[in-house]
């Protein structure tokens, strides 16, 4: 027909695209005219992020990374979170791009195989609780976004030496943010009254809820922040000095932020994460030094850490606030085994013996179901339970009213998964301390170098603060997902002498 003949010669040239192109733009920007602001907002916004992350995956690594901060801050239509929002779109570019590029394959790394038997263990565990299945599996479907991102940061960071840049900014941005919001808590005393520690502060929370949670989201940013910040400095450029500076600058202020953050805090189990944190980084940072810096630089920081063991044991010689001497005083109680259903509770006490009624409650758990445990995310409804006539209580008298967690993570995942799931999850940490090592030895460039040295900071700092607590919460495997494939990135790219 020659009215089909018309419309095909009138879409063929240049000029006429621009114009029916005009006519959509026109189109789509009346119908967002019609909607209120906020979902107008929204929908450009989800429309850009859903754009960028199906052309390229990095982009939906980035934007994960970016929402744990603010995952409940909004909810977009539907329910969704913003990091909920954010893993679907991983998962969909993650998809798409496998699919569609045969000759980029997946790669799992040397760690994909412990996280793997972990997740298996988690699904067993799942299979047969004998509580909640549901909340069983709920729990293991947040653990599964962990070997998502791990495997998505492999994926995306092949390619041009951007990708690895931009996802360190992320990794520290968005920590480094919330440790500022943390701050200004802390100063203008902004918060429940339960957090108050006197003089008109509180402790430091961030947008994550949580003093504790906020301080394991802390230990795992700072130390990857001091790695990058240590090498830049320690690495001689030629013609990049402005570039070194700036880097060195930000990573600082980063480090300088987070950390600060972290002791507002008044974690406990926090302090001592950072502790065990700095330890790997004196032997890690000082080992890919210059020769002519590295015994200067283990004696500063061995001398730091030094320095704040004796302030902290000697009661600060009146140098240190109250409240901090306090906290650190009270590691001691929290570190006594003791019967929770004997003690004297006093406000002095209080915190202590309830932590110690949660790990007693824990090893109830694993005393009952030593195999597979009360099943992954029961570990509340175990304890709250009212048991069998044939059965003894998990509980302790009388703290029957649980915290969600054993503050101690390797009981804790004992008590939900057994001892097959405390096994399996030794097996992943032993893992990635062999896998920070492999990166140590291999790894070339400044930027490969400090991100090797901070992520071995950063696995030593959660290893040890999960001592004290639960720190696999809140989404923050988003955070250390990517973190983990840095190891595994560092070996691969170990002979790259660019970053």
């Amino acid at each position: 027909m020659w009215w089909q003949r018309s419309l095909i010669q009138l879409g063929s040239g240049a000029p006429y695209r621009l114009v029916w192109g005009g006519f959509v733009l026109g189109g789509v920007g009346l119908l967002l005219s019609l909607l209120p602001l906020d979902h107008a907002t929204l929908l450009v916004l989800g429309a850009l992020a859903t754009a960028l992350a199906l052309v390229d995956p990095v982009w939906a690594l980035y934007m994960a990374v970016l929402s744990v901060p603010v995952q409940d801050l909004l909810l977009l239509p539907g329910g969704l979170s913003v990091t909920q929002a954010a893993l679907l779109l991983c998962l969909a570019s993650l998809s798409l791009h496998i699919l569609g590029r045969h000759e980029q394959p997946l790669e799992f790394g040397r760690l994909f195989v412990p996280l793997a038997l972990f997740m298996w263990v988690l699904a067993v565990a799942t299979l047969f609780t004998p509580y909640s299945r549901s909340e069983a599996f709920r729990e293991t479907m947040r653990w599964s976004t962990v070997p998502l991102i791990y495997l998505l940061t492999l994926y995306a960071l092949r390619g041009a030496t951007w990708r690895l840049g931009g996802l360190v900014v992320c990794l520290l941005l968005a920590p480094a943010l919330t440790a500022l919001i943390g701050i200004g808590q802390f100063w203008f005393g902004i918060g429940p009254e339960s957090f108050a520690i006197g003089g008109g502060r509180v402790r430091a929370y961030g947008t994550i809820g949580q003093p504790n949670s906020f301080a394991g989201y802390m230990n795992q940013a700072w130390p990857l922040a001091v790695g990058v910040a240590l090498t830049a400095l320690a690495t001689p450029w030629i013609d990049t000095s402005r570039r070194r500076h700036l880097i060195t600058l930000a990573a600082a202020a980063a480090a300088a932020l987070t950390g600060a953050a972290l002791l507002v805090s008044f974690s406990r189990g926090g302090w001592v994460g950072a502790l065990g944190g700095m330890i790997v980084l004196i032997l890690a940072g000082g080992r890919l030094m210059p020769s002519q810096l590295r015994m200067g630089v283990r004696q500063l920081m061995v001398g730091t850490v030094g320095g704040l063991l004796l302030l902290l044991l000697l009661g600060g010689g009146g140098l240190l606030p109250a409240a901090v001497v306090q906290r650190a005083a009270s590691l001691v109680g929290n570190l006594r085994i003791f019967d929770a259903r004997g003690a004297d509770i006093t406000p002095a006490n209080f915190a202590v013996v309830e932590r110690m009624a949660h790990l007693q409650a824990a090893w109830n758990m694993l005393q009952q179901h030593p195999l597979l445990g009360v099943g992954p995310g029961n570990y509340t409804i175990a304890y709250e339970t009212p048991p069998r006539p044939d059965q003894p209580p998990m509980s302790v008298h009388p703290w029957y009213e649980s915290r969600g967690h054993a503050h101690n993570y390797y009981l804790h995942i004992a008590a939900e998964a057994g001892l097959l799931g405390l096994c399996a999850y030794l097996l992943l940490v032993g893992a990635l301390v062999l896998q920070a090592l492999r990166a140590l030895r291999t790894a070339r460039g400044w930027l490969w170098r400090g991100v090797a040295v901070g992520a071995a900071g950063v696995v030593a700092a959660v290893a040890f603060h999960n001592l004290f607590e639960q720190l696999h919460v809140l989404n923050m495997g988003l955070q250390l997902g990517p973190i983990w494939a840095l190891l595994v990135a560092a070996e691969r790219h170990g002979h790259d002498e660019l970053s």
